[in-house]
């Protein structure tokens, strides 16, 4: 707020004085007062009254800039009115009680909201738990009577209803995470041994290597993260040989581990976007895409402190490469 501004706000005010200070001039005149005494008490009277306003406005602008300055430095900005203190003036009370009012009516409005989103998550949860027993006796009795079509429908159920679980707990990863030592090679295994039918019917060509390397993260999750990748690579081959690398590098500060397909690729002004939700690009088969996967990864990565990096080139390849961060661990452990 500029100063005029504020003048503006005082117009009563510096009209009431106005008027005064010419009441007062007209009586001094008609008592026979000299005109210079009565020029300079005005102008004496002007610049004390400029000067107050001056240092009024100067306070002021310290108040609103130290409310700014708390405002911005709250994580949640409506609870201000927590740490404001209660103005002396009429006006501002009146004020400072319709933010209170407002900021009591939104945080009443989150609190419940926060509620029903977490009874709801439950039972997203617990709804997933359940119903991946009887999808999972399906997909035994299926393997077990050589019916591998139905059992290759059963696990993309499964695999949907994981997916949708791991996307109710994605903003609470803390709560279920337990960082252990783990063989990336060991993990690849167990990821590719679930897809191993999807593979053997796509006639996917593995091409592993170099994977002796350990990390250290969530097992259950990093699974979940390589069937993500693995799943939307396998997806989107579509030459006749299909080839999927795989393969771990050490570097002095992380371990990345790769895996690189010859799928039909991603356009460079679409590669930006593959991590967004939903996101399923313009030149690729959409008839089971949901944009789901890369964006589950990515999110989730993040959370566990990993680094996902993809590369493709259209019509040629596409590489998606995960960092696990070394620390004293890898030392000790080495």
């Amino acid at each position: 707020m500029s100063f005029i501004t504020f003048l503006e706000e005082k117009i009563l005010y510096i009209l009431f004085q106005l008027f005064f200070l010419v009441l007062v001039s007209f009586l001094l005149f008609l008592s026979g007062v000299d005109g210079l005494y009565i020029f300079l008490m005005i102008l004496i009277y002007a610049v004390f009254q400029i000067g107050f306003l001056w240092l009024t406005y100067r306070n002021k602008c310290r108040k609103n800039q130290r409310i700014v300055e708390m405002t911005d430095n709250l994580q949640e900005a409506y609870y201000i009115s927590e740490i404001l203190q209660k103005p002396k003036d009429l006006e501002n009370q009146a004020y400072y009680y319709a933010l209170k009012r407002a900021c009591k009516a939104m945080n009443d409005k989150i609190s419940a909201l926060t509620e029903e989103q977490v009874e709801y998550q439950e039972y997203v949860e617990s709804f997933a738990h359940e119903i991946k027993i009887p999808i999972g006796a399906l997909s035994l009795t299926f393997d077990n009577a050589r019916d591998y079509s139905l059992k290759k429908e059963t696990d993309k159920i499964f695999q949907l209803v994981e997916q949708m679980l791991y996307y109710a707990r994605s903003e609470n990863t803390e709560k279920d995470y337990f960082v252990k030592e783990l063989s990336l090679d060991e993990m690849m295994h167990h990821v590719l041994l679930k897809f191993r039918y999807v593979l053997l019917e796509e006639k996917v060509t593995l091409d592993i290597h170099d994977m002796e390397n350990t990390v250290y993260t969530d097992e259950k999750w990093l699974q979940f993260i390589l069937s993500q990748i693995l799943q939307n690579a396998v997806k989107y081959m579509n030459k006749e040989e299909k080839r999927l690398v795989i393969y771990s590098v050490s570097h002095d500060g992380n371990i990345s581990l790769v895996m690189e397909d010859n799928g039909c690729g991603i356009k460079q002004s679409e590669l930006s976007r593959v991590f967004e939700k939903g996101f399923t690009g313009s030149n690729r088969k959409k008839t089971n895409a949901t944009g789901m996967g890369l964006y589950l990864a990515k999110k989730l990565s993040d959370r566990l402190g990993l680094r996902l990096q993809i590369d493709s080139e259209e019509g040629k390849y596409t590489r998606v490469t995960i960092f696990f961060p070394k620390g004293s661990i890898h030392s000790f452990s080495e």
